[in-house]
């Protein structure tokens, strides 16, 4: 199983608003009027859906749906600490971002003196401990408040489902599982694409729209457009462009096999409870009350 796979610390953080895709629009697209008006459909998300699309990567990332918050570690791989669900990383504006938003949800939380060693670290794009004795206890601890946890996919929703979304509703995509795909590439790839994540969604996106001709949007099959993105983003993970990932992408594969796994078996809509395959044999429970989204 592949776990701690990302690299959102080779990407830039975006918002949904500044991110997309030149679109490619095939030759005989105004041939096709009606299945482009069908693919045109409203693209949103139940709150049952927005949970099975975070857990699914949180399994990705973590193998579970509940160790995953209390990770942080050191991988030398030049992110610094990269810790929680999907794996912020001090040597970006990520954990600056999150123990930020955390803080003003909760002050006086065991993060917020770290402000700002990891203000500097982010600025220098370091990957130094400098400032964060007692970091990871303090993470540790933080953990353990539900404000936290909440906390930590408020932030992924911001700077990678948000840009998923963005990216889906332009390609024509309208399906939950469609948005899962796009969602868990943005973790792990990144949200933007060239310079700056060169393996990034928009990335796979414009490649996939290339090889079939158009996309959802213009009345291609939203199932074999998905599953053409799905064998891109395969070999870009096989043979990725973006330093330093050659050493652990290609074993992130299985990632990309349980997503069309349930595309194999139909669960478009992400029904609850959901079946995550490949080598991860995890199901995610329906939610609770108490889960987080």
């Amino acid at each position: 199983m592949s776990l701690r796979t990302r690299a959102a610390c080779t990407a830039v953080m975006v918002m949904a608003a500044g991110i997309g895709t030149a679109s490619l629009v095939p030759a005989n697209a105004a041939a096709r009027p009606a299945a482009a008006k069908a693919a045109a459909a409203t693209l949103s998300l139940s709150t049952d859906q927005q949970y099975a699309v975070d857990e699914i990567t949180n399994v990705f990332e973590n193998g579970d749906i509940t160790s995953g918050f209390a990770d942080i570690e050191d991988y030398n791989d030049g992110c610094g600490y990269t810790a929680g669900y999907i794996g912020f990383c001090t040597q970006t504006s990520d954990d600056v971002n999150l123990v930020s938003y955390y803080d003003s949800q909760e002050p006086n939380n065991p993060l917020a003196s770290y402000l700002p060693a990891l203000k500097k670290l982010a600025d220098a794009g370091s990957d130094a401990h400098t400032g964060l004795s007692g970091f990871v206890a303090a993470w540790q601890k933080a953990a353990k408040d539900p404000v936290f946890i909440q906390a930590q996919f408020e932030q992924a929703h911001t700077y990678y489902l948000d840009p998923a979304l963005a990216e889906a509703k332009k390609v024509g995509l309208t399906t939950a599982l469609g948005v899962a795909d796009f969602f868990d590439t943005a973790v792990e790839m990144g949200p933007d694409g060239a310079p700056d994540s060169p393996d990034g969604l928009l990335v796979l996106a414009a490649e996939t729209t290339k090889d079939e001709g158009g996309t959802p949007a213009t009345g291609v099959n939203e199932h074999t457009w998905l599953a053409q993105f799905n064998v891109v983003r395969t070999a870009h993970l096989k043979n990725p462009k973006t330093p330093g990932r050659k050493s652990d992408w290609p074993s992130s594969v299985d990632r990309v096999q349980a997503l069309q796994a349930m595309a194999s078996a139909g669960e478009w809509t992400l029904p609850l409870p959901l079946k995550v395959g490949a080598d991860f044999d995890f199901t995610i429970p329906k939610r609770s009350s108490g889960s987080p989204v």
